[in-house]
């Protein structure tokens, strides 16, 4: 992440921090599984597998993002916040973030030892979980990437597909990867560090760097269309949409 930060501050582009968070916290997830020496390579293979597919997948989707858009609507509105303060305010908040993909990957590891030699029937489930809530996010990326390639809808908000249940389909279905670990934690000593890392990424898409951040660019960028929207759809949890009055 200091490499991540001394890169963006030479060519201005913040918002790499989360490319490089997603590889990062998939890495450290996957290097601490492989060296476990406990646990089978059945189990190994079980929750490392599932973690090193949603990094690659997140971190190319993220840079995809980017390289078509060019910036991110959040990281210009933090920077412009920041002002003459922005070099070392994003020196700490790419530590953050650091610490934050720390954490998280600990919540895999743990999952591997809910029971290091054995796969039970909650890790199947668990599974069925992550399958859904993988295609689910990654379904979600998808028709919000086709929606806003389309110049036609540059001032109208996206409720199509998912996006029409839930203004943020793609993280309501990231939180639920997390769940998945959570599960698969269960009958270890450690089970609650993934059930406070599901709780934090609870907090984090819907309080502090996720929903609210987004939700205020939309307003600015699409204006009453996105208001509206907000009026009719379910924040987070997906839902039938209210009828219009």
């Amino acid at each position: 992440m200091f490499a991540a930060w001394i890169w963006q501050w030479k060519n201005d582009h913040p918002a790499i921090v989360d490319v490089v968070w997603s590889y990062l916290t998939a890495g450290l997830a996957v290097g601490w599984i492989l060296l476990e020496v406990e646990a089978s390579w059945t189990r190994k293979i079980l929750v490392a597998l599932p973690i090193a597919l949603w990094g690659l997948r997140l971190g190319f989707h993220l840079h995809t993002r980017l390289k078509r858009d060019g910036s991110d609507g959040r990281y210009n509105a933090m920077s412009t916040a920041m002002g003459n303060w922005k070099p070392i305010g994003y020196f700490f908040f790419y530590q953050f973030q650091a610490l934050g993909a720390f954490f998280l990957a600990l919540s895999p590891y743990t999952a591997l030892t809910g029971d290091p030699d054995d796969v039970r029937l909650i890790d199947g489930l668990a599974l069925v979980l992550w399958v859904g809530a993988f295609f689910g996010e990654s379904i979600s990326d998808h028709q919000l990437s086709v929606f806003r390639m389309n110049p036609a809808n540059k001032a109208k908000a996206c409720d199509l597909g998912f996006w029409k249940y839930s203004r943020h389909p793609n993280y309501f279905f990231e939180w639920l990867l997390w769940i998945v670990w959570l599960m698969m934690a269960f009958g270890s000593s450690t089970w609650w560090i993934s059930l406070a890392a599901a709780l934090t990424m609870l907090i984090l898409v819907t309080k502090i760097t996720g929903i609210p951040y987004v939700e205020d660019q939309s307003i600015r960028s699409r204006g009453d269309a996105y208001i509206q929207y907000q009026k009719r759809t379910s924040p987070f949890i997906p839902w039938f949409p209210k009828l219009d009055s």
